[in-house]
């Protein structure tokens, strides 16, 4: 049995949801498993009685302390450089896994003999009651109903088709891929990487669930107040990202037409975005509606959507 490194980033934790999701990893059916500790809190930090309560058949290390915080994607990218885990798993800290879900998806990448897997999941509020049993069967949107083998790279990079903590990929794989891009996530970046050097796999079933509330909740408006701001902020770093990822994997085919997406969107290229609007359908949509809506309009819009959060 190989070893798998759980790596959990730890940032202020409300700390029953943390002991709830240390516990669904004591839990684990997987036997050969170490959980990797960072936490990226700066002046008060987690008590380290809180992984020894709750970490009671599971072997895990702490590692040491950063001056200044890393923020979340250098975070991982640090936990991912001290893994040696065959597998790396990554966990967040306030949601619950199934105590299969290591197990399972070890099986899946070894049957599928992929390079990553993502799984379905559950959605529960603050107080752990399922508010939605699978978030793939009460969604049509394309990044949430792909299948093994799927190239969902180039469209993954407009909108991550596998959050983080649904994701366990091969551990020597994952590590090649730091230093993690500063332009998106750790997950939006691995699930891109994995499908230039290989394939992916999905396996429907919810073996997450993800925690919904207050302080982990956010949208595409979050810090948007004008059409500027939405162009630097969301539709810019898109562009840098695939530029980046261009240079780092030349030979993935799918970053030309993903590139001509993204240069269409900063250039309000309405003909070339209509021409590429598979990649993200819903997207386009939008960014055709916003270019045709006057400034004074949309920061009315945004005002009112983001006073309903």
């Amino acid at each position: 049995m190989e070893k798998v490194s759980v790596l959990l980033a730890v940032y202020c934790p409300e700390k029953r949801y943390l002991e709830e999701q240390l516990k669904s990893l004591d839990c684990q059916t997987y036997e050969n498993m170490e959980i990797l500790i960072f936490d990226d809190s700066v002046g008060e930090r987690c008590e380290e009685r809180v992984f020894q309560q709750c970490l009671k058949h599971k072997p895990y290390r702490i590692l040491p302390y950063k001056e200044n915080n890393l923020g979340y994607v250098k975070a991982f990218e640090y936990l991912t450089e001290q893994s040696d885990g065959a597998y790396v798993a990554f966990c967040d800290q306030d949601d619950v896994w199934d105590k299969r879900k290591i197990e399972k998806c070890v099986e899946c990448l070894n049957r599928d003999k992929t390079l990553l897997v993502a799984t379905d999941r559950k959605l529960i509020d603050e107080n752990g009651k399922v508010i939605c049993p699978s978030v793939r069967r009460s969604s049509k949107s394309p990044s949430e109903n792909w299948n093994t083998y799927d190239d969902i790279g180039k469209a993954n990079f407009f909108l991550c088709h596998a959050p983080g903590m649904s994701l366990v990929a091969r551990g020597d794989f994952v590590r090649s891929t730091v230093p993690f891009s500063r332009y998106t996530g750790h997950d939006k970046w691995l699930i891109s990487c994995a499908c230039a050097v290989g394939k992916v796999s999905y396996l429907d079933q919810p073996l997450v669930s993800y925690r919904r509330h207050g302080n982990n909740v956010s949208g595409v408006l979050v810090g948007i107040h004008s059409k500027k701001d939405y162009r630097e902020k969301r539709v810019l770093p898109h562009l840098k990202l695939i530029q980046e990822f261009s240079r780092r994997y030349p030979e993935y085919k799918g970053c030309k037409e993903a590139l001509a997406f993204a240069q269409a969107r900063m250039k309000h290229d309405i003909p070339k975005i209509l021409k590429y609007r598979s990649l993200a359908p819903d997207l386009a949509k939008f960014e055709i509606f916003l270019a045709f809506m006057p400034e004074f309009a949309v920061k009315m819009c945004i005002r009112i959507l983001q006073s309903k959060k």
